[in-house]
């Protein structure tokens, strides 16, 4: 256990060749690779084909995209007023009206919009704000940073997963999710996409140490961290076993049972001890602060303290932070010694 914790390999990243599927019935782009299912009731019929390499974003118009056996629209903030008049007004009824929805996305990059439709899913609103190319973060004042790879790519196929997921809740996943279960949801649905389309879980990883890197730098995002579930995965899974699942309801109908939840008193805990190790405030080391809660923050966080310090330095952290990871490494050195 303290092998696997304390001493993750670095992880690479690699940069991957894009691909986007081409709409045949808008002028506009998207990433999307996913088979489509034959639907005769639905509103548009969409074939796709690989195209070029080019920014899925940049299109004046907008993209219908299957979601289970409905559709989604991505709409571009800026279009929003148009992407509106392509509704029913039925759909519309349940949408923000006014022309300022860079208020409902707040400095994110993207969001989604479910409704109530037989036909339509929800609509997928990107902001024109640029992608982050890189995040960075803090700790003991030496700072770290991690470039992101393909983000406007990841960005649209977590905001598909929220759809993905909602289409199965009642049926393969339960009929009441909280916010924090949605978010962690999405990110199953990414790694389910990069295994369909990738040689390798590289921007899987990505996420995972994305993740973690936001929770350092601000106990908040706990909301979004994603992390230990993408851990499990990770490391229960190869690439060729996530590959191996041809539509994502066969997929999450495997792995969710099998996922460790959390509930309130566990979130509210990891975030006072994230705070009390990462917050501004931390001056002073309390190596048995919420000790009960360490070796699951350990084992989540630790590959990405490994990542970005290097074994020897993150071992050395973690050793002088947290009672319980002294504990692994004594464990560790007398099981040597047999």
């Amino acid at each position: 256990m303290a092998s696997a914790v304390l001493k993750s390999a670095v992880l690479k990243s690699a940069v991957l060749k894009n691909a986007i599927i081409k709409s045949a019935v808008l002028i506009s782009t998207l990433v999307l690779s996913q088979p489509l299912l034959a639907d005769t009731h639905l509103p548009f019929q969409i074939k796709t084909a690989l195209a070029p390499t080019i920014s899925p974003y940049n299109s004046s118009s907008f993209s219908w995209i299957p979601i289970s056996n409905k559709q989604a629209i991505v709409c571009d903030e800026s279009r929003y007023l148009s992407c509106l008049n392509a509704l029913p007004i039925e759909v519309v009824s349940q949408l923000p009206k006014d022309a300022q929805i860079s208020s409902h996305l707040g400095g994110k990059t993207a969001m989604v919009l479910a409704v109530n439709h037989h036909d339509i899913a929800g609509i997928i609103i990107v902001s024109a704000k640029q992608p982050l190319t890189q995040t960075i973060t803090a700790i003991n004042g030496q700072t770290y940073q991690l470039a992101l790879l393909e983000q406007v790519k990841l960005t649209l196929w977590h905001e598909v997963g929220h759809l993905e997921n909602i289409a199965l809740i009642g049926d393969i996943l339960p009929s009441k999710l909280s916010a924090y279960q949605h978010e962690w949801l999405a990110d199953m649905y990414l790694v389910w996409r990069i295994a369909q389309t990738r040689p390798d879980l590289n921007l899987a990883w990505q996420q995972f140490h994305r993740r973690n890197m936001d929770l350092i730098n601000n106990r908040h995002n706990i909301s979004h961290w994603s992390s230990p579930q993408l851990y499990w995965l990770l490391s229960q899974y190869q690439l060729k076993d996530i590959q191996g699942f041809d539509r994502y309801s066969e997929f999450i109908t495997t792995i969710y049972p099998q996922l460790a939840l959390f509930d309130d008193t566990e979130i509210a805990e990891i975030s006072s001890l994230v705070q009390r190790t990462f917050g501004r405030g931390a001056t002073l080391a309390l190596p048995k602060y919420i000790f009960w809660r360490q070796q699951r923050l350990i084992e989540v966080i630790s590959p990405t303290l490994v990542m970005l310090m290097g074994e020897n330095k993150a071992h050395k952290w973690l050793v002088e932070q947290f009672s319980e990871a002294a504990q692994l490494v004594n464990k560790e050195a007398e099981d040597n010694k047999l």
